[in-house]
């Protein structure tokens, strides 16, 4: 039985066919593909590439580009990702990509060179064709998708189109690392293979008498047979005595940022601290973009540098300790940032705090608390964040506390009230929680109470050394919750 969408694609004979296809009229699509010159169906700009140079990229006129974006979902759905195959594929990317080669003996990277020009227009009227579409509607669509006679590094359907071009290519390369008892992915035009407890055959990759990685023969034929070249100047063979690194992530203990780009948004927020906003960007401008013949940055300062940070979330996650110590860092200069990270604390399965607090002391006491631990690197559960319409109050509850490490507990006379029997049952989990494990929980916070009274209320919460407001200001209250709860 023939595939919705693949059964789609074989009527496409004409222009009109795909016209239809697409949900826009032929006259649309015809002037789109013929009726304009090529410089204004595409603009053409160049971009820096990580390693330097230029990439150059086609961004497709927006009419052009709409309809791209409804083919190339045509498209996904007919692809199937192989499981080498990580770039450009929905729920993968280059975290999945170096995952397969972390604490492996030997790395080799692998670059494809002139990736999207490679492949030209001839290819991809013959990958139409090899999906069943007749010869005239395989250059249609050719048309649609390629650009000056090649597949166009920007348009929307160039991504899924490379990877199915590249199906032949990871067939032959999954069968050369069975062979060899190796790994291997790909991600878009990096390849990558690796052996977990020794050096790569030669078949594979060898150092040359120079002491310059080179691919060898039987992984340059596969290569070559596929219709890519090898990009010589960008062969690189690490052992795991050296830093090893796959799609930009070091791979040598662990899936990790390079230290590099931790040291370059230190330094970032640094200067934003220092210098101020306006000074930083321009630093920033002149470091990264004027020294690769870029007029101005596409992105503002605050932009690149939360971007950034997204970046690191991604590879070492929410909870790590780096990550929240730049969190704190950059909160205190961009104090917008905390938004970020009230929604990132939702997302940690294990906290620092719990909150306990009556709900008329949100508003003078418990919010500018939370927010403070929150600028200190601290995670916590907070109804206020948490508690959502129809939530089982029990269940949450429970939940937050087996959850956190400490619950901090504001002690005031609403705290104490005759009608308060959520805070009671609070304190009671705590303190069945610190009978389970024999490990003190509790840290009292004496909000506009003193021990006498508290006493009074709770004499076992009243032996307990505290915190006290007004003594102590709502920072240095959250000062001293860090350094207990984070070790400092």
């Amino acid at each position: 039985m023939v595939d919705r969408p693949v059964k789609s694609l074989l009527s496409v004979r004409t222009i009109t066919n795909l016209a239809d296809l697409l949900d826009v009229t032929p006259n649309q699509l015809k002037y789109l593909m013929r009726g304009l010159r090529s410089e204004e169906r595409y603009l053409r700009f160049h971009i820096p590439k990580r390693n330097g140079g230029l990439r150059v990229i086609y961004s497709p006129r927006r009419e052009l580009k709409a309809i791209q974006e409804r083919f190339s979902r045509l498209l996904v759905g007919i692809y199937n990702p192989p499981g080498p195959a990580h770039g450009f594929t929905a729920a993968r990317s280059i975290l999945t990509n170096a995952i397969p080669h972390v604490r492996c003996r030997c790395v080799l990277n692998v670059d494809l060179e002139d990736f999207f020009p490679s492949i030209n227009f001839g290819r991809i009227r013959g990958l139409f064709k090899s999906l069943g579409v007749p010869e005239s509607g395989a250059t249609v669509m050719a048309q649609l998708c390629c650009h000056d006679g090649i597949l166009p590094q920007g348009a929307p359907t160039s991504p899924v189109l490379s990877n199915m071009v590249c199906l032949s290519l990871d067939r032959k390369l999954v069968k050369l690392a069975a062979v060899h008892r190796c790994r291997y992915t790909r991600y878009a035009d990096d390849i990558t293979f690796s052996h977990k407890h020794q050096i790569l055959p030669s078949e594979l990759a060898y150092v040359d008498d120079k002491g310059e990685p080179v691919v060898g023969h039987e992984l340059y034929r596969a290569i070559k047979e596929s219709g890519f070249e090898v990009n010589v100047k960008k062969v690189r063979l690490f052992d795991n005595r050296h830093r090893q690194e796959v799609t930009g992530l070091t791979v040598n203990e662990k899936p990790n940022v390079p230290r590099r780009l931790i040291r370059q948004i230190r330094a970032m927020i640094h200067a934003w601290r220092k210098h101020g906003e306006a000074a930083a960007e321009e630093e920033h401008f002149q470091c990264y973009y004027r020294r690769v013949g870029r007029r101005s940055p596409t992105n503002s300062f605050r932009d690149v540098l939360v971007g950034k940070m997204h970046f690191v979330r991604m590879i070492k996650g929410a909870d790590d300790r780096t990550y929240r110590n730049l969190q704190r860092q950059l909160a205190h200069v961009y104090p917008e940032y905390l938004a970020v990270m009230q929604k990132e604390n939702l997302t940690l399965k294990k906290r620092h705090l719990f909150i306990c607090h009556a709900s008329e002391d949100k508003e003078s006491f418990v919010r500018p608390l939370v927010d403070q631990l929150l600028l200190r690197g601290v995670s916590v559960w907070y109804d206020e964040y948490e508690l959502t319409v129809g939530d089982n109050l029990r269940e949450k509850i429970d939940e937050g506390l087996k959850s956190s490490l400490y619950a901090a507990a504001v002690l005031s006379t609403s705290f104490f009230g005759d009608k308060k029997t959520w805070t009671t049952r609070e304190i009671g989990g705590v303190t069945a929680l610190e009978d389970a494990d024999l490990r003190p929980r509790m840290l009292p916070i004496w909000y506009n109470l003193r021990q006498s009274e508290v006493a009074n209320y709770a004499p076992t919460l009243a032996g307990i050394v505290a915190l006290s407001s007004p003594r102590q200001t709502i920072e240095e209250i959250a000062d001293e919750l860090a350094k207990k709860v984070l070790k400092k």
